[in-house]
Order: structure tokens, then C-alpha cells, then sequence
């Protein structure tokens, strides 16, 4: 059986509309002609009805694709922690959504340790939160450092001190995030590297629940400084930790193993425009096992300097409420 080409049931469809250019439908071998009009037989009747909806497909195909090329439309899906939702994301994607209004953007807020296997299992386009262990085709960019601070009522013995070190606070009673988090893996790992107790007297998941037990006096609690807006209750004060410093690095999280949709390009773009190189500073966190080790963050700059020369090459391989 021979099968016609797109050129000829392009033909064939403009034939059937017009009633005309008989030679192209003799060729198809699916019409046959009086001496005034084409007339289709009953096989090219069925035949125009597949033909048409495959060129509308295929037409549909082709301005979709140009309008994606053009940024006039796309969709792009962030997976990202609350606390870089609230601090890192709205001043970029205010100004990304007004110069691509076509572009539908998808935020899906969530736990730390989800963000990676998101972007990985193509969930996501783009990761936003915190370095924990992730898989090797997973690329991650330090955006923030974001160092921890202790939060008191305005009543308490330290509420005017703007530093304070970590012995001190373990004397006061401890609120804090759920165990499973990044947060609270962080804090763990603080006290018991100084040798210090760690007994919470009231663990929550919300931050908004967090900030009102602190408020009512039960205790202290210690969150990242992009956290603390969202304790929703501005008169409590904070204390940068010290001694040690407790932080943590926030960043930009892609694959490298297939290029990105234009829009998930031009949003990443934006992204890194904004990204500032993080203050060195002694940073706590959850050791990643030896296989991932050669996905230890590097230097920013540098990163970010890679980053953009193999994009400049065309080398473009590529949850939960409480971290």
C-alpha cells in the first residue's frame, strides 16, 4: 500500500474544500471527477475526515511550539520550601509574569527532602530550597545563605541581645518543627556536635503555630531567617546564633540531563540573575553519603559562571510546609 505524504494530504484536503485542482486528486487516487466539480468518493469522505484533524494537530502543533519559542505561552512548575517561596520567589516571578503573561507558572510548596527527587522525577522543572543529599543528575546552584536565628518573646531575658550563642538557648525550654525536616535535622545535629541536650517540649508543623506558642511565653525556637516572616507575629525578636553559627545554603535546583523548555529557560535565567554569592560563613547540615559526594556545592561564583558558558555553548543538559 502506498501511502500519501503530508504535502499530498495537504493537497488533498484543499481539493476537497475547493472542488478543484483535479490532477492532485487523481493522483491520491481518492476522488473522481465530473466534467463541472471534484466529488469525493465514499472512501475519500472518510479519509478527509482523518486528514483534517491530522493537519489541525500538526497545525496546532507547530504555533504551540512557535508561541513556547517566543515565550507567549508555556507552563513551568517550581517545587521549593515555603520559607524560599516567600523570600526568594515573589520579586521574580512579579517581574517574570509581566513580560511573559502567557507563561503559566505552577509553585509547588513542600518539605526539603522532596524538592530533588521532584526535579528528577520530572515533576518539577526547577527546585528551589535548601542543599540536601540528591541524586547525581541533579544540578545545584547556591543562591542564599541563610543563617538560623533563635526567636523570643519581647519579654525575654535575651529578646534585646542581636547574637546569641547556642549554650545559652539550650538553657531556656525548646519549641521546634516536627522531626523528617530540614530545620530540625539542622538543629540536631548542632546540639549533639557541642554536646548539648536537645529535648523539645512541643513540636508542631506549621511555622504560623510555631510563632504563636513562642509568642505565649511556653518557650525559644530556632528557625532559618527566611523563616521568621512566616512565624506571622512581627513583635516577636530574634538573635542571629552563634558559636557555632548555624546556616544553611539555599539554592537553584535543575537537571542536567536534557535541555529545558524555553520557558523553564528564561524563568531559570531570571533565577540566576538574582543570585548573590553566600557569605562563608560554618555551616551545619546533613552529611551526604560518599556516591554524592562530586554534588557538594562549590563556590557560587563559579558555579554560576559554568552554568552560563554551557548554556553559551548550547550545552543545556540537563515538599512539606516546614523547612
Amino acid at each position: 500500500m502506498i501511502y500519501p505524504t503530508l504535502g499530498k494530504i495537504r493537497t488533498f484536503a484543499a481539493v476537497a474544500a475547493q472542488g478543484s485542482f483535479r490532477k492532485a486528486s487523481e493522483q491520491l487516487h481518492l476522488s473522481h471527477r465530473t466534467t463541472r466539480s471534484v466529488r469525493l468518493t465514499l472512501e475519500g469522505e472518510r479519509f478527509l475526515i482523518h486528514a483534517r484533524r491530522a493537519l489541525d494537530e500538526i497545525e496546532s502543533g507547530v504555533v504551540e511550539l512557535r508561541d513556547q519559542a517566543m515565550l507567549q505561552r508555556g507552563r513551568v512548575i517550581i517545587a521549593c520550601v515555603p520559607s524560599a517561596a516567600c523570600d526568594m520567589l515573589p520579586k521574580v516571578l512579579g517581574s517574570f509574569s509581566k513580560r511573559h503573561p502567557g507563561i503559566q507558572i505552577q509553585v509547588l510548596d513542600g518539605y526539603a527532602e522532596t524538592l530533588a527527587q521532584r526535579v528528577a522525577d520530572r515533576e518539577a522543572d526547577i527546585g528551589l530550597g535548601p542543599f540536601v543529599e540528591y541524586a547525581e543528575d541533579i544540578k545545584f546552584i547556591p543562591a542564599k545563605h541563610d543563617p538560623f536565628v533563635a526567636v523570643f518573646p519581647q519579654n525575654h531575658p535575651l529578646a534585646a541581645s542581636a547574637k546569641v550563642q547556642l549554650k545559652e538557648l539550650a538553657k531556656f525550654p525548646l519549641l521546634t518543627l516536627a522531626p523528617g525536616t530540614n530545620v530540625r535535622a539542622l538543629l540536631e545535629r548542632a546540639f549533639a556536635n557541642h554536646r548539648l541536650p536537645f529535648r523539645p517540649v512541643i513540636e508542631v508543623f506549621h511555622h504560623y503555630t510555631l510563632g504563636g506558642m513562642v509568642e505565649a511565653g511556653i518557650g525559644i525556637t530556632v528557625v532559618p531567617a527566611t523563616a521568621f516572616p512566616m512565624l506571622g507575629h512581627p513583635q516577636l525578636k530574634k538573635a542571629v546564633v552563634v558559636n557555632p553559627s548555624i546556616s544553611r545554603e539555599v539554592g537553584i535546583m535543575h537537571r542536567r540531563d536534557h535541555a529545558p523548555a524555553p520557558a523553564v529557560e528564561a524563568l531559570l535565567d531570571a533565577l540566576l540573575k538574582n543570585v548573590k554569592p553566600p557569605r562563608p560563613a560554618e555551616t551545619t547540615r546533613p552529611q551526604a553519603n560518599r556516591k554524592h559526594a562530586a554534588n557538594q556545592p562549590v563556590p557560587q561564583a563559579k558555579r554560576v559562571a559554568k552554568f552560563a558558558a554551557g548554556r553559551r555553548e548550547g550545552d543545556r543538559r540537563m515538599g512539606g510546609f516546614n523547612s
